[in-house]
């Protein structure tokens, strides 16, 4: 595709492209200048639509060089202020010496999984077993991973990859998630869903890391992901839903508790402003 094809594509594509010429993409593909975060986006979408795959001109590299083109710190703005959250002194720390591990290959898997378990009995007054835990951890297709300093637990991220009619249950409040089995979840070869199950970390810091870990471990596995969800208990836990760009599904009243379930499309999740300005504007990163 020659400038001029992409351009009329561009205008055709969206409207904001309209004054968009050959000399103006020739900058931009140059590194000149740079279009301004919104159209970033449009233009992700585009290429990603194009392409039929999120992301398209970097899914295909390493996992690891992937979460290296991300502004770890800006998942923290992203996801705000949180009780989960803590204020643990990390900023003169070795960040390079914070390791994220799958739980599978963590020694500290039983301290994550112990954390997890109050966490989630806390935040949900839901029943929910060790044993069931434990189970979920073991499944390679669950995203469980720990957050490591010097062979410390720093801090954890937890997220089922539920079949589709299992996360439609989850979402309705219709699943009793201390009877989950190996038969509710979708293999890392299968069409899944993910359900955020629990996270904590003990600074901006590590829960940014481990979050990075996250988005690029599903940028990778997009192919294999439809949608991502959650279920919210706190004001503050609806504000990171909409922050991270899920929608309200539905709610429910019960044991003084009020539940909502917040959901949205892997592209939904991917293709932000907040992920873009990550992933392409390091001049922003106060990391950099």
């Amino acid at each position: 595709m020659t400038q001029s094809e992409l351009v009329t594509a561009l205008c055709v594509y969206d409207k904001t492209f309209e004054s968009l010429d050959t000399n103006t993409l020739s900058r931009w593909e140059r590194g000149v200048s740079k279009p301004s975060l919104s159209k970033q986006t449009l233009l992700v979408h585009y290429f990603s639509e194009s392409f039929d795959r999120i992301y398209p001109f970097i899914e295909q590299a390493e996992r690891i060089e992937i979460e290296k083109s991300f502004c770890a710190i800006g998942f923290s703005k992203m996801l705000g202020r949180h009780k989960l959250v803590m204020s643990f002194p990390c900023q003169h720390m070795d960040k390079s010496r914070f390791l994220i591990k799958l739980i599978q290959d963590s020694h500290l898997k039983q301290s994550a999984i112990s954390k997890n378990l109050l966490i989630f009995q806390e935040m949900y007054n839901l029943p929910l077993s060790s044993d069931t835990l434990q189970k979920m951890a073991n499944i390679p297709s669950n995203h469980f991973s720990v957050c490591e300093y010097d062979s410390e637990y720093y801090g954890h991220f937890f997220a089922l990859k539920l079949k589709p009619s299992v996360f439609e249950q989850a979402m309705n409040f219709l699943i009793d998630f201390n009877q989950l089995s190996e038969n509710d979840i979708a293999k890392e070869d299968e069409l899944g869903n993910y359900l955020f199950f629990g996270f904590f970390g003990m600074s901006d810091i590590v829960i940014s890391i481990l979050w990075v870990h996250f988005y690029s471990w599903v940028i990778k596995q997009q192919s294999h992901i439809l949608e991502m969800g959650a279920i919210i208990t706190s004001k503050e836990g609806e504000m990171i839903a909409k922050n991270m760009n899920t929608e309200k599904y539905a709610s429910l009243e019960s044991k003084n508790r009020h539940y909502q379930s917040f959901r949205a499309t892997t592209k939904q999740m991917l293709i932000t402003d907040n992920v873009v300005k990550m992933l392409f504007n390091p001049e922003s990163c106060p990391e950099n």
